[in-house]
């Protein structure tokens, strides 16, 4: 049931009752080891149907909530025989589609001891499903005794920026915490060209599983064309909830460090923690592995998550997916008198007119017939040449261009004359040009830099104390999610919203609640002992 608490304000806190007592008894005393057992079930449940019977059958035991957060912090017992080394495992989304993902654990895993988790996103998504399961080249690189190390699997119809893909890594890391100890503040995502896509895509629609982002040779502008099929539109001003650490090259002929440098700035002018290496002499490859790996592992040991942040911001176009961002859930959709404009840090200046090519690739065709062209740079020497967004390069430097791994070679290979000779089909029609040199002129005035079409709500929060403050827009309902490791429930919460008081007084935990989300969440760290539902209304 639902009890309204404070009909002055304009908030409901959720509350539930576990046992409905019978007439002339009360419940029965609850053993500690009942609870124990019943909690123990609930961590190691399935995700579904089994995680709500677990939940249903704590709430049968009636358990108070101060116990009951006490036994769900301390979290799970795990097995200490669990397997080690590779393992091929896989998983099904709700919609039936199975995914396989490729898991190293350390020989000497231990059970008692917390370990964090690299996530590596591969490349080359757009071609059909490999039927081996090596998702990712050179994993030996990655492998390593101090952590589990994960290599999930993506292809054209299951792309990293699409939501198939958040709710598999979701549903792959739930799966990982049942069966080993894993530390949830330290789970990072790393990717490589596509997969440094995927990984600027999680960072924009579900950032709160995670503790920072790794791009390597990626771009950002992947997630702006419309043909790429991204879900959702994209918002930078949500990158300022999780640190992110870029590589590219400068001598990249896809993603050089001049195309993605725009971007980036932008990034840091909305207030984005971004680390950026730039490799001046690196292309389209790992080659500056060696020498940078200590630094990005520097970078992940530095980065640890906090579930709890005292602030945040989200944008989202809908309240059915990509609606959360830690303990903050947008419910509603639309405009409100009296609310607040914000800066959307949406415009980007045009590329440098030294860059390289001024192309990004979208990916390999299903033919296998050529590579995808997106966003072709004003000023560069694509466009000057006369090149499109949408043609499919077939060749280049003389190198039949097929697919991703063919159109790196093409790259590479160092041109006969001044300039690069390319041919692409353009609606079924073959075209030659020549990419020469541009020569040094002004920057093209600034652009969109992602497509935002839909209606969207944004709402920044920040807490002190008992004390939360939020400004938003596009927002009419939202929903705060409280841990008794943020708030004192013993103390009145206040909430405003653009200035008006939305809720002031108690706020009584919910075993129910906690419950609810131990099992959509399974993070030892981020457990909510209440949910305050929050309409916002003019002043």
């Amino acid at each position: 049931m639902r009890l309204e608490t404070d009909r002055r304000s304009n908030a409901r806190v959720i509350v539930s009752v576990a046992v409905l007592l019978g007439l002339g008894c009360g419940p029965a005393p609850l053993r500690a080891q009942d609870l124990g057992e019943a909690v123990q079930a609930l961590w190691a449940a399935a995700p579904g149907d089994d995680a709500d019977d677990a939940v249903e059958s704590i709430l049968a035991l009636g358990p108070e909530i101060g116990p009951l957060f006490t036994r769900v912090r301390a979290g799970a017992v795990y097995d200490p025989d669990a397997p080690r080394g590779r393992q091929v495992l896989s998983r099904e989304n709700p919609d039936g589609v199975e995914f396989r993902y490729e898991v190293h654990v350390p020989e000497s895993y231990d059970s008692a001891r917390r370990y964090p988790v690299h996530v590596y996103l591969h490349g080359g998504v757009s071609r059909p499903r490999r039927e081996e399961a090596r998702f990712w080249r050179n994993t030996d690189r990655h492998v390593r005794d101090d952590a589990i190390v994960v290599f999930p699997e993506s292809w054209a119809e299951a792309m990293w920026w699409q939501a198939n893909q958040i709710e598999n890594l979701t549903g792959m890391l739930n799966d990982l915490k049942r069966r080993y100890n894993v530390n949830e503040n330290a789970v990072h995502l790393m990717g490589v060209s596509d997969g440094a896509t995927g990984a600027f895509y999680h960072a924009f629609k579900a950032p709160t599983l995670w503790a920072s982002f790794v791009s390597f040779n990626g771009h950002p502008v992947v997630l702006a064309n419309r043909s790429t099929n991204a879900d959702g539109q994209m918002y930078v001003t949500n990158l300022r909830n999780k640190p992110i650490f870029a590589i590219n090259g400068g001598k990249d002929r896809l993603y050089p460090v001049s195309s993605v440098v725009p971007f980036f700035q932008l990034f840091v002018d909305a207030g984005v923690f971004l680390q950026f290496t730039p490799k001046p002499e690196g292309e389209h490859n790992m080659n500056w592995w060696d020498e940078e790996s200590p630094n990005v592992d520097a970078f992940l040991v530095a980065q640890n998550r906090r579930p709890l942040p005292d602030r945040l911001v989200w944008e989202t176009e809908s309240t059915d997916r990509f609606n959360r961002a830690h303990w903050l859930v947008i419910t509603e959709l639309g405009r409100v008198a009296g609310e607040t404009e914000f800066d959307d840090f949406n415009a980007i200046g045009g590329a440098a007119p030294q860059a390289p090519l001024g192309f990004n690739m979208i990916g390999e065709l299903d033919t296998g017939d050529g590579v995808q062209l997106v966003d072709i740079l004003p000023n560069s020497m694509a466009e000057v040449a006369g090149m499109r967004a949408g043609d499919v390069l077939v060749e280049m430097n003389g190198v039949t261009v097929g697919n991703v791994d063919t159109l790196r070679a093409a790259v590479q290979t160092p041109p006969d004359g001044p300039g690069f000779p390319v041919t692409v089909l353009r609606d079924g029609e073959r075209m030659s040009f020549v990419l020469m040199p541009v020569e040094t002129g002004e920057a093209p005035p600034p652009r969109e830099a992602f497509p935002q079409p839909d209606a969207s709500g944004r709402a920044q929060l920040v807490r002190n104390d008992n004390d939360i403050e939020l400004v938003t827009r596009g927002v009419r309902r939202y929903t705060l999610l409280l841990s008794p490791e943020q708030f004192d429930f013993t103390r009145p919460v206040r909430v405003t919203t653009n200035g008006v008081e939305s809720f002031q007084g108690m706020v009584e935990p919910s075993p129910e609640t906690l419950l609810r989300w131990v099992a959509r969440d399974r993070d030892r760290t981020m457990l909510f002992g209440a949910a305050l539902d929050i309409q916002v209304v003019a002043p």
